[in-house]
C-alpha cells in the first residue's frame, strides 16, 4: 500500500506540478517539481571531459592516481558526473559508489557530503542519505549503491 501512494504521489508531481505551477506562479517554480539534471547547486567535479577511467559494460575501471580524481584523495568524496555516480573515499583501502540521482526528485548535481553525519546531501530539496548502502534517508529511500572493488590504484565500480 505505502508503495502505491508513493508512485501516485510522485506520477502527481511530475505530471501535474510543472502545469499548475507555470499556470500560477511561472517559469521559476516549475524547476523545483522537475525531474532531471539540474545544473545548479553543490557538487564536487568539474563540467569538462575528465581523463582517468575506462568503461566496459556495466563497469567503469578508475585509475584513482590520475589528477582528474585528485578531489576524491582530497576531499574524499566527488560527483562524477561523467558516470552518473558518486564516489566516496572511506579510507586508504576501501571506497563506496553510489548513483547520483537523487531518489527524492532525480537531481543529478546538487550533492554535498556532511563527514560528521556520513551522508550525502541534496540541495535541491534538503534531503539526505546515509552513505552505509542501507539505511533509509529523508525520504524512506535508499541510496542506490555500487559494487567496488581495488587493485593496486585501480577502483573498480560495478553499476546494477
Amino acid at each position: 500500500f505505502k508503495m502505491k501512494d508513493k508512485y501516485k504521489r510522485r506520477h502527481f508531481l511530475e505530471n501535474v506540478c510543472p502545469q499548475v505551477a507555470l499556470a500560477m506562479f511561472g517559469v521559476t517554480l516549475v524547476e523545483a517539481c522537475s525531474k532531471g539534471d539540474d545544473d545548479s547547486g553543490t557538487y564536487s567535479g568539474t563540467t569538462d571531459e575528465i581523463t582517468g577511467y575506462t568503461v566496459n559494460g556495466n563497469s567503469v575501471s578508475i585509475d584513482l592516481d590520475d589528477a582528474s580524481f585528485s578531489s576524491l584523495q582530497s576531499r574524499g568524496w566527488m560527483n562524477f558526473r561523467q558516470q552518473n555516480m558518486l564516489l566516496l573515499k572511506l579510507n586508504a583501502t576501501t571506497y563506496r559508489a553510489f548513483t547520483n540521482s537523487c531518489p527524492h526528485a532525480g537531481s543529478r548535481n546538487a550533492w554535498s557530503y556532511n563527514d560528521t553525519q556520513e551522508r550525502f546531501v541534496c540541495s535541491s530539496h534538503n534531503n539526505s542519505y546515509p552513505s552505509d548502502c542501507s539505511t533509509p534517508g529523508t525520504t524512506d529511500d535508499v541510496l542506490e549503491c555500487y559494487d567496488t572493488s581495488l587493485m593496486g590504484s585501480t577502483l573498480t565500480v560495478t553499476k546494477s
